[in-house]
């Protein structure tokens, strides 16, 4: 009769000591033939270590890493014996307690009160040696040489909800390119949202590939599209300085046109003085009269040179369309500079300084097309070659096939 088919009333409603001995011994007889044959291979492993048996020009490299590989297997070994040796004892204990409840069943037949205290007595002896024995194993194991490392501990939760963790990370990487796309037409929307996003994929992406669950070409991809993404920030500043430096250009410019326009327009005022000042019968009174008036005409003159100069500085930037931010990378600032660059150019045509401050504005503009248009290819090509693991799409094998080549986890205690 099997222990589930008994009747334990009035003593319990089930069972109160489950569990099966025999299929304790199996494991341990299991356990043991395990450790047996890690024990037979850590063996050869240290022969091959020590080149016993071994010629050619392979020797050496078959030789490398075999002594250590034997050691681990040799503590795997001793976890597995550990282990066993715990169980064992379980089996005989477990085999105790059920010969006591047992007895005592048959004893509440005649004396049921004799019959509880006895079963009690064998329920708490089969509680408190299975916890006991349940620490002694779980201590066994934390003590070995092989206790999992914190890594270990990531990678096997990683492991385990690998399936959603892709799910989650494949999507924020499809939100991470909507919002770089999105910042071309939408205000409001900054590098630094775009740069943030890319990098929140790019580590979920490296931790995802460090754990086995994930490919580094992926990494390499992200690396790359932030790495053109950077290259167009320079890009952009570049753009940025030549502006400012163009404005400064256009400002000076102004200020010298502006007081020589004023003093053209007194030169009666500076011919009169000069006159005045050149007379030998002028009175000294007339004398300081015309150095006050040239002084006045040169304080007028700065005037309207600052004037003028801060006029350009505090001019109006021209606005961006989504056409010329497309044209400029997919940067507002950088469509922006570009375009002011070109109408100062334009209004001071014959400045040789305004020329040269924009000179490399046409180049810096390339560089941020060439370079958004590298990150953008490379990200929405990835995306569209590729498999999904949200969608059932069509994907080019073997490009899946060439991402699939570069996984592998890193770091381990083994």
């Amino acid at each position: 009769m099997s222990r589930s088919s008994v009747d334990w009333h009035p003593l319990a409603d089930s069972d109160p000591v489950p569990g099966s001995p025999k299929a304790i011994d199996e494991e341990v007889e299991h356990m043991t033939g395990v450790a047996k044959k890690l024990r037979d291979q850590a063996e050869k492993l240290r022969k091959i270590a020590r080149k016993e048996g071994l010629k050619g020009k392979y020797s050496d490299k078959l030789t490398e890493g075999a002594g250590e590989l034997g050691e681990k297997l040799d503590q795997t070994a001793e976890r597995y014996e550990g282990v066993k040796k715990h169980l064992s004892d379980w089996s005989d204990q477990l085999r105790l307690a059920q010969s006591a409840a047992e007895e005592a069943r048959q004893l509440a037949k005649s004396d049921e009160k004799q019959a509880k205290k006895d079963l009690k007595k064998a329920t708490e002896r089969y509680h408190g040696r299975a916890d006991e024995l349940a620490t002694l194993i779980e201590n066994a194991i934390d003590d070995d040489p092989l206790t999992d490392s914190w890594w270990d501990n990531v990678k096997d939760w990683i492991d385990k909800n690998a399936g959603w963790l892709k799910v989650v990370i494949e999507i924020a990487s499809y939100v991470a390119t909507a919002i770089a796309i999105a910042a071309i037409f939408i205000s409001g929307i900054g590098i630094g949202v775009v740069l943030a996003a890319g990098i929140a994929v790019l580590v979920a992406r490296v931790v995802m590939a460090a754990a086995g669950q994930g490919s580094w070409a992926d990494v390499a991809l992200d690396v790359f599209a932030l790495a053109t993404m950077g290259l167009g920030r320079g890009a952009v500043s570049g753009l940025k300085a030549g502006q400012a430096a163009t404005r400064a250009a256009a400002g000076a410019g102004a200020r010298k046109a502006a007081t020589g326009a004023a003093k053209n327009s007194m030169n009666k005022v500076y011919g009169q003085a000069g006159r005045t000042l050149a007379s030998k019968s002028a009175t000294k009174a007339q004398k300081r009269a015309a150095r006050e008036a040239i002084e006045q005409a040169d304080a007028l003159a700065a005037k309207a040179g600052a004037g003028a100069e801060k006029a350009a500085a505090k001019a109006p930037v021209p606005k961006a369309s989504r056409m010329d931010i497309l044209r400029a990378g997919g940067d507002k600032d950088a469509a922006v500079a570009y375009k002011d660059m070109m109408r100062m150019r334009g209004a001071h045509a014959g400045n040789g300084a305004v020329h040269a401050a924009s000179q490399g504005a046409e180049s810096q503009l390339r560089l941020n097309q060439q370079v958004f248009l590298s990150g953008q290819g490379i990200d929405l090509g990835g995306k569209a070659l590729g498999s999904s693991d949200t969608v059932d799409k069509p994907y080019f094998e073997p490009f899946q096939d060439y991402k699939n080549e570069y996984t592998a986890e890193v770091g381990s205690s083994w």
